[in-house]
């Protein structure tokens, strides 16, 4: 039955339309920000590592080393090499590519999701709900610099997620093929590939992964008779055996072998104090959230519970669905006490810039709560058309007026203390330059204090990372020093 008030239809337009322009504003000011980047603490050493051999023999060098328990990680430092073709603006380029890479990816998976699963929507739909799911996870970032604004963090724990989303909308765009379309062995050796690059970044990524096409391989075959049943057991058998290739390789690096050695691994106390920990994330996050958390679910369900009841949404009924859709918190809590056990087996609760991961999945659970609970609660019965109004003004508030908030506030804090700094770092850059433009060897900067958590230049020229720099730099040394005159100093 169509609403008796057709004016609704395009006012739902043109609302969505508000929507998903402010929320790609939202983004892009957080991109705007990455901008700013620079060079910091574990990006000296980086940088010299990839630039003194090609990506892939530095990503070998490193991992046959493994002098540092880090140095298992193959495919951070390999993207970090082809990163820095980009110089000398690699950073920022690199940081704002991520994001907006991340934003189409999730758009793009999320077309497919709902093409696979037969829902009717419009492709503008697509874009606000994969923008929204980037904003909220920025928004909600524990760490949010060192997630994304510094390279070498960035690297290892928010470019997994971006080349996910896209490997992920790939696998499902194969899936949802005819049934007589026949899908090219190149394309099997690609997922083979890619699901191993992917699985390279770190091992919280690589512990999900293994557990999510784990239990897509049991779902498929357990419960799947469609007639694309084969080509989805090869599909997820192909990606399983890449992550699962990749995370033996982690594990079985010469840097995990280190460590064992120091520490032998109860594996029952890990497993209980990742489910552990997992829990007591979830707890948290929505204890110290409230607000962000209700908000990932309304948006989705105002919106689709409107759009169905307009006409503006059609689904083809699933009797499973629902019973995913109880079980999907259950499944978050699995998958969050995977990413969390090789912190677990490390050093314990994981640090923020590892739990961005776990943040995501909780907000991607959310969102799709929102939308399953806006395809199936009943119509409105006292008044359809004015329960359809209560929700579009609900949104319309929600949804246009949280991230525009965000996006003013981000502009008038955050820029202006991003745009300082990368001031202040050019300009000791070009102080640098120009004291070994006159044959200086043995360097002394002005320093600045460390941010959000990562050290800056020390004033020990010892210092792992004043010795990282000074390789950088192609000097002997470099040792920092206070100052009150900053700004007289490197003008110098």
């Amino acid at each position: 039955m169509q609403l008796r008030n057709e004016k609704i239809k395009p006012v739902l337009r043109a609302v969505l339309l508000v929507a998903v322009l402010v929320m790609l504003v939202a983004v892009g000011v957080y991109a705007y920000l990455g901008s700013f980047s620079r060079y910091i603490a574990d990006d000296y050493c980086e940088a010299v590592r990839v630039t003194t051999v090609s990506p892939f023999q530095a990503a070998f060098n490193r991992y046959s080393d493994g002098s540092f328990r880090s140095a298992n990680r193959y495919s951070n430092i390999l993207f970090v090499g082809f990163s820095e073709i980009l110089r000398p603006n690699s950073i920022p380029i690199t940081i704002v590519l991520m994001i907006v890479l991340w934003t189409i990816g999730l758009s793009w998976l999320v077309h497919e999701i709902r093409k696979f699963a037969a829902v009717e929507w419009t492709r503008l739909m697509d874009v606000f709900l994969g923008s929204t799911i980037a904003f909220m996870s920025f928004l909600q970032a524990p760490n949010l610099f060192q997630t994304m604004y510094w390279r070498s963090s960035m690297m290892t724990h928010f470019a997994p997620l971006v080349f996910a989303s896209l490997l992920f909308a790939f696998l499902v765009r194969q899936a949802r093929r005819a049934s007589d379309e026949s899908v090219s062995p190149f394309v099997y050796g690609f997922i083979l590939v890619a699901s191993f690059v992917l699985a390279g970044f770190s091992e919280p990524p690589a512990a999900t992964l293994v557990t999510v096409f784990s239990l897509l391989l049991f779902a498929v075959w357990m419960w799947n008779r469609s007639s694309v049943r084969n080509r989805l057991l090869t599909l997820t058998g192909f990606t399983f055996a890449g992550v699962f290739t990749g995370f033996l390789t982690l594990l079985f690096s010469p840097a995990v072998t280190n460590v064992a050695r120091e520490k032998t691994p109860d594996v029952v106390l890990i497993l209980f104090n990742s489910f552990k920990y997992a829990l007591l994330f979830m707890r948290d996050s929505f204890l110290s959230l409230p607000l962000p958390t209700l908000i990932s679910f309304l948006i989705p369900f105002l919106l689709v519970w409107a759009l169905k009841q307009s006409g503006g949404i059609t689904i083809t009924e699933n009797r499973r669905l629902p019973v995913w859709m109880v079980a999907l918190p259950f499944f978050l809590w699995l998958l969050i006490a995977a990413g969390f056990s090789p912190s677990v087996f490390g050093q314990g609760f994981p640090v923020e810039r590892m739990r961005f991961l776990a943040r995501t999945l909780m907000i991607v659970t959310l969102i799709l709560e929102g939308i399953w609970l806006g395809l199936y609660l009943p119509e409105f019965k006292f008044n359809r058309t004015i329960g359809v109004w209560v929700a579009l003004v609900l949104f319309a508030v929600i949804s246009v007026a949280y991230p525009l908030r965000t996006a003013l506030n981000l502009v008038k804090t955050n820029v202006p203390e991003y745009r300082e700094r990368a001031k202040l770092l050019d300009l000791r850059d070009e102080f640098i330059h120009r004291h070994i433009a006159q044959g200086e060897t043995e360097l002394f900067v002005p320093g600045f204090g460390g941010v959000y958590g990562v050290k800056e230049l020390d004033s020990n020229p010892k210092h792992w990372i004043n010795a990282c720099a000074a390789n950088f730099y192609h000097v002997s040394s470099i040792q920092s020093f206070s100052t009150k005159n900053l700004m007289e100093v490197l003008s110098e």
